[in-house]
């Protein structure tokens, strides 16, 4: 701050005057402006930051649109591991019965079939349903009062040789009720079960029921006669009203009688569950098991609304604004990961397997290369074809003998035909693997054939069960579901894709970049600290200035006369 004296003089008047000016320093805004030099920086460190929060959510996006993809492409590349095998839509299967009568084959039998059973076609004649043993024994008048009956009997049931029992106990005070309530708490350990029949309005009768079918119910007085008083068994031990009978299911299954003691029969053909529900002899029940074709055709139609979904995404993002950059919405315009996973996933669809492509399932790509299907032409394929979609869409590897099977394929070659020699010793380990002569193309690890590492062969995981030397033809096809996953596999994978990779390198980037900032503001901080005592001792110094300055203009006015 400067102050300025001025003098006039005349040759009739003689003053002096003078002019200031007064302390007009403004310590807030030249603080503030400093700090905001200084904060200028983090400013354009936190649009980093946002920029690549933006960058972030967006590809956190494109990865739950992938992995959503991924899912279905699983159902439908069949992957041979036991996981994949889990998921696979092919293996799925589904059982058609047919009956040679006019009966319903429904009311008859139903068929459980496991995933991967066989496709094959079985007959099926229900000549005898397993039975319960159901006993009956003499009455009562009143099925609450006390029946007057003490002693104790022993009950149980036999079933193909093995034998199960209890004893009872039974009061005076006890009624029938009571009774039957004593066997049930049994039940478990018998495998019979009590109820009490209502006969008349003054007659009530003990039922014993095998909880078994074909189990014989065993019984015994073992001490008194409480069975022969309720009419259940005689003098002799003899039941006295068999009621139902304990029988066997008898079924005559692609032509040979076998006999079960359930009506659940599990173990007569493999991956298949008969459960009887009446007999009729004479009635032949066709079994048909195929693939579960609406499994496929789901997972195909999710394929493709995924896949939609995804290409909703991909033109989100390029999306350009009037003047031809960049729409602000478009957060990965011209982005790499973006663009190669799109084009990967265009090109598996269009690659052709053999003399089939995706017009094979109806499908096609329409102007914006969205995917549209033709309902009509998939559900003909499925009805007519399917093995051709099968072969369309999976990993399929076929191999000469039952004792080479490929485990998993990892990017393994997309179409490969060769002729794999496998070399044992005298106690079944291989020795060696070659094709062509050249044994560098694999190694072994027990009974593992693996590609090895920089060969055609790579990510090739073979198991071989047999114990002498072999020589093997393998053919290989990758179709196009298990291109396309492998594609978004290697993108969308959670733990070492490459989203999961620059996403992490985003956040990692983010927290430098907050790191930095905070140090910023609080340099800023402190410097605003610094500044406010500094210009706090200026206009200090300022203000005694001005006094003085002040002290001089009253003593200069108080000389002139003023």
């Amino acid at each position: 701050m400067t102050d300025s004296v001025s003098s006039t003089t005349s040759t009739t008047t003689s003053s002096v005057s003078y002019s200031q000016n007064r302390n007009e320093f403004d310590t807030d805004a030249l603080v503030e402006a400093a700090v905001e030099a200084k904060l200028a920086r983090a400013d354009s460190l936190d649009t980093k930051v946002t920029a690549n929060e933006a960058k972030i959510a967006a590809y956190e996006e494109m990865q739950t649109l992938l992995l959503a993809m991924e899912d279905s492409l699983q159902a439908l590349r069949s992957d041979p591991s036991s996981s994949g095998q889990e998921d696979d839509a092919f293996l799925n299967r589904t059982a058609y019965l047919t009956s040679s009568t006019s009966t319903d084959a429904e009311t008859l039998l139903s068929v459980t079939v496991e995933d991967g059973a066989d496709l094959d076609s079985h007959s099926v004649e229900i000549q005898q349903v397993a039975t319960t043993e159901r006993l009956g024994g003499g009455t009562l008048s009143s099925k609450s009062d006390e029946a007057g009956l003490s002693g104790d009997f022993t009950i149980g049931s036999t079933l193909s040789g093995t034998s199960s029992s209890a004893t009872i106990t039974v009061t005076e005070d006890m009624s029938l009720a009571d009774i039957a309530e004593a066997i049930n708490a049994e039940t478990t350990n018998t495998a019979v079960k009590a109820s009490v029949l209502q006969v008349s309005s003054t007659e009530y009768m003990l039922i014993l029921t095998g909880t078994e079918t074909n189990a014989t119910i065993d019984l015994t007085d073992s001490g008194g006669s409480v069975l022969q008083d309720l009419g259940v068994i005689d003098s002799s031990g003899d039941k006295t009203n068999v009621l139902q009978e304990a029988k066997p299911a008898i079924v005559e299954v692609d032509g040979v009688t076998i006999t079960r003691d359930s009506n659940e029969i599990d173990d007569a053909l493999d991956g298949i569950t008969l459960t009887l529900y009446k007999a009729e002899p004479g009635n032949t029940l066709t079994i048909e098991t195929d693939y579960s074709l609406s499994d496929i055709k789901e997972q195909i139609e999710t394929l493709v609304e995924a896949y939609n979904a995804f290409r909703d995404f991909v033109i989100a993002n390029q999306t350009t604004a009037d003047d031809g950059t960049a729409d602000d919405s478009a957060v990965l315009f011209g982005d790499s990961t973006l663009r190669s996973i799109s084009t990967g996933l265009q090109e598996a669809l269009t690659a052709s397997i053999g003399e089939d492509s995706m017009a094979l399932l109806g499908l096609s790509f329409d102007e914006q290369n969205y995917l549209e299907l033709d309902e009509d032409t998939l559900d003909d394929a499925l009805l007519n074809n399917v093995e051709d979609i099968h072969s369309l869409l999976a990993y399929t590897a076929t191999t000469s003998s039952g004792n080479l099977s490929l485990l998993r394929h990892g990017d393994g070659p997309e179409a490969a035909q060769f002729t794999v020699d496998i070399t044992v010793d005298g106690d079944g380990n291989i020795t060696s693997v070659s094709v062509d002569g050249d044994d560098s193309l694999f190694t072994v690890s027990g009974t593992r054939i693996i590609g090895a590492e920089g060969t055609d062969y790579e990510g090739l995981t073979f198991v071989f069960s047999g114990k002498s030397s072999q020589s093997i033809d393998v053919s290989l096809s990758q179709g196009i579901a298990d291109r396309m996953w492998q594609a978004v596999n290697a993108v969308a994978d959670e733990y070492d894709g490459t989203l999961t990779t620059k996403i992490d390198e985003l956040q990692d980037s983010n927290d430098d970049l907050e790191e930095r900032i905070t140090t910023i503001e609080n340099n800023a901080a402190s410097y605003r600290e610094y500044l406010l005592d500094k210009y706090a001792r200026i206009e200090a110094k300022l203000a005694e200035a001005q006094s003085i300055l002040d002290l001089l203009e009253a003593m200069t006015n108080a000389e002139s006369g003023d």
